[in-house]
């Protein structure tokens, strides 16, 4: 179906004083409801209808609440249809601009976070962009700022606070729904009244291509192919492959996302098995119509990387493509399980950079957060526990 708009402020009475999540008494959806208000507009619009009020409870039936912050990716859970296809951090860097736009093209609006003060300082805020105009973005804003679907709102005059667009935009989430045709009712038009929120997923079409990617030397604890792109369980693991296995990919431009972090592409293995495969531990390779997935893993050597009769073979640069932290100034130390009795693998200083070694969805949350444990290699190349708390994106 086409992308509708469907308006809703965190401000509204109705559940203004609804305590978000499982946060304190002050965190209500009237104050710290942004992101939640923007989803419930986002997949309302994609024909589930959902108040603040309503996916608000439905989150918290699957757990999808850090405290008062939403977990992206436990909408997956209450609607299989819509999955978190990237998140992308930008505070420091220029917001993926293109990313957006061709996610907006598709008919699939973006949830941003903004400055929403000109004041010294951060003030997070979250917003659903909708449509491109000019060098700016058409917005539903869950502030009670413009109500009126019919009428436009940009992003620039409410929250760029003298930056330019690609410096406006600190953070991206943009979801994928998989019943949508295509396309967003632009402001002005006829807006059709939504289906409920009980549709059934519809099947996913498989484009089969001879395009492949394989998997990275160094994912040597193997690459987990899911039936979706949810990382908080399990149980959607359809089967894990092992590093350098080639893998087919059965979704068009696929290998434009190869290498890309927070990127998921669909995949399939020699065994015809088909499903969501994380795209930043996959590289390219030449496309042909005659390759397969190799039957065994190359072994590993004692440093973990797989043994090869070819010398010439250029090392990946995987690193590249990984999520970073850096310790904090007090230092830290990495065991050997989540839990600061257990053995320490490493000790690390103040500036070090480490590599986060499980899903960056599932590891941006814990960044910065006391008691919440990150899976990394340490400077010494040994794989543990580091306490989130102690470090930050670098």
């Amino acid at each position: 179906m086409t992308f509708q708009l469907v308006y809703y402020s965190q401000q509204d009475p109705k559940w203004k004083e609804d305590i978000v999540g499982f946060g304190d008494p002050a965190d209500t959806i009237g104050y710290v409801g942004c992101a939640l208000t923007s989803v419930a507009m986002l997949i309302s619009g994609h024909g589930f209808i959902e108040t603040p009020r309503t996916l608000n409870q439905k989150l918290k039936n699957v757990g999808g609440f850090s405290s008062a912050g939403i977990r992206w990716g436990a909408v997956n859970q209450v609607y299989p249809q819509v999955a978190v296809k990237s998140i992308v951090s930008c505070i420091n860097i220029d917001a993926p601009l293109g990313l957006i736009d061709a996610s907006i093209a598709a008919g699939q609006p973006a949830i941003v976070m903004v400055d929403s003060t000109p004041s010294k300082g951060l003030l997070t805020h979250w917003v659903m962009l909708y449509a491109k105009e000019g060098d700016d973005y058409l917005m539903l804003d869950p502030w009670p700022y413009q109500t009126d679907v019919k009428k436009k709102t940009h992003l620039m005059p409410r929250y760029s606070q003298g930056n330019p667009l690609q410096r406006s935009i600190m953070h991206v989430i943009i979801y994928e729904s998989y019943n949508a045709s295509g396309g967003i009712a632009l402001p002005g038009a006829a807006v059709p009244t939504p289906t409920t929120g009980t549709s059934q997923p519809e099947p996913a079409t498989s484009t089969t291509d001879t395009s492949q990617a394989r998997v990275k030397a160094d994912v040597t604890w193997g690459l987990n192919i899911r039936s979706s792109i949810d990382t908080s369980s399990t149980a959607n693991i359809i089967t894990s492959v092992p590093a350098g296995t080639l893998l087919t990919l059965i979704e068009p431009n696929g290998t434009a996302k190869i290498g890309a972090v927070n990127q998921w592409v669909r995949v399939r293995d020699n065994k015809g098995r088909e499903g969501f495969a994380a795209a930043w531990y996959l590289e390219k390779v030449q496309a042909s119509a005659h390759q397969t997935a190799p039957a065994t893993a190359p072994r590993p050597t004692a440093t973990g990387t797989p043994a090869s009769s070819t010398p010439s073979t250029p090392k990946p640069t995987a690193e590249l493509n990984k999520l970073i932290v850096m310790v904090k100034s007090s230092g830290s130390k990495v065991f050997t399980s989540a839990s600061t009795k257990s053995e320490v693998l490493s000790k690390e200083k103040s500036g070090a950079k480490l590599v986060v070694v499980e899903p960056i969805d599932k590891a941006i949350p814990k960044i910065g957060l006391g008691g919440k444990w990150l899976t990394v290699k340490g400077s010494n190349g040994k794989r543990g526990y580091i306490d989130g708390g102690s470090v930050k994106e670098a």
